[in-house]
């Protein structure tokens, strides 16, 4: 019998269970291993399972824990890894028949250090081929469905672990975020996505596509969650050229503070200019909310933001570098959207990709700006609800936008900018649209500036219309 009530639970309360020996890790593995066996065959979040791996790891944190050694927080919680991230033994295919032979030797970073901490791994998560595409509609290892509605998107590239969180299968998943795509799956997916600022966490270990603008990020089911889990393996890694030697405060510590003297930032360009009607109405009484709680909402511009597609192309050319020998050798095992675009991205002049990069310096310069004057901007994570996984068409205000063409111009206009810029990003639920699908509202701030984001964010998620509500495939 599947504990529904368990697989609920948010991380604070079930870790204080498994600390004062109320339940015991291996049960709470074995209720999420049924619930997956159950859900696996319709959602489909799941490349790799590690059932045994994962029996195996709670039977061992049990004895611990027994002995008076609990790890803290995430000591037994089960938890989803992408499978572009390494862990130590298993098939990291980045969700490509290209990579289905890659066993990293060791743990990604963070993934190291939320196992150190008792974390157990119950699986490598499905995801978009290559992280390069927000449906997650995979060719090789088959489409990830969302649990509130199994005919549609659960976002991307990180679907499977947006999914595995909404569908409790998980009670957390690392996911990456490159162009959106751990907050767009939290969109979907009505759960929270978190993106750090870049270097407050090491990519070591991670399958990059994009190596400036890549990010480790959590997916979880509430904020105070999300804290937790960055909490476990933010900070500086020596051998991660990227990562920033800079102090990690305790990211929790802020929530709960009210909203008195928070400044709100709301853009007047960009990103209510494409907008369905349900997202816009859910936004703006986000923002009534956040006006309730004690902030003060204060418009502000965000200039040459209508030329920021163009910096895409750097992606393209760093996607063909990092693919090349895929390309050279495994063309085959690569699907041909994909492979086009490798291509193209072969024939990108180096004046081009210096006027990108010089366009990216601009874009950064007027977020900078911009929040000299207001804590945090707050947009729509996407314009539209997740749409049907054969859609390849979507109108909004009677205009059609095709999603084969323009899918970043539409379903990611709003998140890859935070990429462009490195700032902290996250999505939290707040509210439902057509067909019941769950919205995300995104909040962005200054560089490190995470716990003014939770704490915003916490304030918010305690009035959201979406606050307690489960798909029904959960169960009750």
């Amino acid at each position: 019998m599947i504990d529904a009530a368990l697989l609920k639970m948010g991380i604070a309360e079930l870790s204080r269970r498994i600390a004062g020996r109320e339940v015991s890790p291996v049960e709470v593995v074995d209720n999420s291993i049924a619930h997956i066996e159950k859900l696996q065959p319709q959602v489909n979040g799941f490349i790799t399972l590690l059932f045994e791996q994962a029996r195996d790891q709670a039977r061992l944190r049990e004895r611990a824990i027994s002995r008076g050694e609990y790890l803290g927080p995430l000591d037994g919680i089960p938890i989803g890894v992408k499978d572009n991230l390494a862990v130590a033994g298993v098939t990291a295919t980045v969700g490509s028949k290209a990579m289905d032979d890659n066993v990293p030797a060791e743990d990604a970073e963070a993934v190291r250090r939320i196992r150190a901490a008792g974390a157990i791994v119950v699986g490598k998560e499905n995801m978009h081929e290559f992280a390069a595409g927000g449906r997650s509609n995979n060719r090789h290892y088959g489409a990830v469905g969302n649990p509130w509605d199994i005919e549609r998107i659960p976002g991307g590239s990180s679907g499977g672990s947006g999914a595995n969180v909404a569908g409790c299968m998980t009670y957390a998943s690392l996911g990456t975020d490159v162009g959106g795509s751990v907050r767009f799956p939290g969109h979907c997916c009505g759960v929270v996505g978190m993106k750090q600022t870049f270097g407050r966490a090491s990519q070591r270990g991670s399958l990059m596509t994009w190596q400036h603008c890549d990010h480790v990020g959590t997916l979880t089911r509430s904020v105070a969650d999300n804290a937790c889990v960055l909490q476990t393996y933010a900070g500086h890694d020596p051998l991660d050229p990227s990562s920033v030697s800079i102090p990690v405060p305790d990211f929790s510590a802020t929530i709960g503070r009210d909203l008195s003297g928070v400044k709100v930032g709301l853009p007047k360009n960009f990103f209510f200019d494409i907008i369905s009607d349900d997202v816009e109405q859910a936004v703006l009484n986000a923002l009534a909310a956040l006006q309730t709680a004690g902030a003060e909402v204060v418009e502000v511009t965000l200039p040459h933001l209508e030329y920021a597609r163009s910096v895409w192309l750097l992606m393209a050319v760093e996607t063909a570098v990092t693919h090349e020998h895929l390309l050279r050798d495994k063309r085959g095992d690569i699907s041909p959207d994909l492979v086009a675009g490798m291509l193209a991205g072969q024939f990108i002049l180096a004046r081009d990709y210096i006027k990108a990069r010089k366009l990216e310096r601009v874009v950064k310069e007027g977020f900078a700006n911009a929040l000299q004057h207001v804590d945090v901007i707050v947009t729509p994570t996407s314009p539209v609800v997740a749409p049907r996984i054969d859609a390849e068409r979507i109108t909004i205000k009677g205009v059609e936008h095709d999603l084969t063409v323009d899918r970043d111009e539409v379903m990611g206009r709003n998140t890859y900018i935070g990429n462009i810029v490195g700032l902290p990003c996250i999505s939290v639920p707040c509210g439902f649209g057509e067909a019941g699908m769950p919205i995300g509202l995104q909040l962005m701030c200054r560089p490190f500036e995470e716990s003014l984001l939770y704490q915003i964010a916490a304030a918010y998620e305690a009035t959201s219309p979406a606050k307690g509500k489960f798909p029904k495939l959960v169960g009750t």
